[in-house]
């Protein structure tokens, strides 16, 4: 018995083709605006740890204005330098506390030059920073081996010289996972009175952990790659 021929799919509308058109370029510019929230949060954390030239800058307001200040209340200048030494004063203050340490682009290349240069490939890492910062985030660094895969109590042991609670398991095979402690994105700021989280200090524990942990591990036990990633 012959199978009837399908039927040919309805044509859709012009008004549906322009709904679905006015909704792809919606999910574009909605990708576009995470691109550059997550560029910012990584250049944020990089400026905040290494420190910044657009933060900088808002010292010398500070040491000026201060210096003012402080002239006039040692008697060298007459009061009427006070609110001189205000004005210039408070803008530098304002700026240091309130502004993100955004780093530059030297300083991005310098971070990306660092991670090209380790023995061994590691993964993730700019990944983590441009995630959203949170009061506290966990690292998971995931090791595969080239060889021999050290023992757990080994790794535990060195990964606690920089990590007060971290924890190690196998993931099966030549792989490892390794666990950090809370990394503390607490800035002590607080605008509006929400507290301003940053990832400033993953920076400083991802350094750590591939130059203090990682690298003395693959001199015995080599290591093939590194993925860092951070649970939601």
């Amino acid at each position: 018995m012959p199978l009837d021929p399908p039927t040919p799919g309805r044509a859709p509308s012009p008004e549906l083709l322009r709904l679905a058109a006015e909704g792809a370029r919606n999910l574009e510019r909605a990708d576009q605006r995470q691109l550059e929230l997550g560029d910012n949060h990584m250049r944020v954390a990089l400026g905040a740890h290494y420190g910044s030239a657009r933060q900088r800058g808002f010292y010398i307001p500070m040491l000026v204005g201060g210096g003012l200040v402080a002239a006039m209340a040692a008697g060298f200048l007459s009061v009427d330098y006070l609110t001189a030494g205000m004005a210039v004063l408070l803008p530098g203050l304002l700026g240091v506390a309130f502004l993100d340490p955004v780093a530059g682009d030297a300083r991005v290349a310098s971070e990306r030059a660092w991670l090209a240069a380790r023995p061994f490939p590691v993964r993730g890492y700019f990944e983590a920073l441009q995630q959203r910062p949170v009061s506290g985030a966990v690292l998971l660094s995931h090791v595969r081996f080239a060889g021999e895969t050290p023992p757990l109590d080994l790794v535990q042991g060195v990964l606690g010289r920089i990590d007060a609670n971290p924890s190690v398991r196998s993931a099966g095979g030549r792989d490892l996972v390794l666990q950090s402690g809370l990394v503390s994105g607490a800035t002590g700021i607080r605008i509006n009175k929400v507290p301003v989280y940053r990832n400033h200090r993953i920076v400083p524990y991802v350094h750590r952990l591939v130059d203090e942990v990682l690298a003395p591990l693959h001199a015995t036990y080599p290591i093939d790659q590194v993925e860092l990633t951070r649970p939601v």
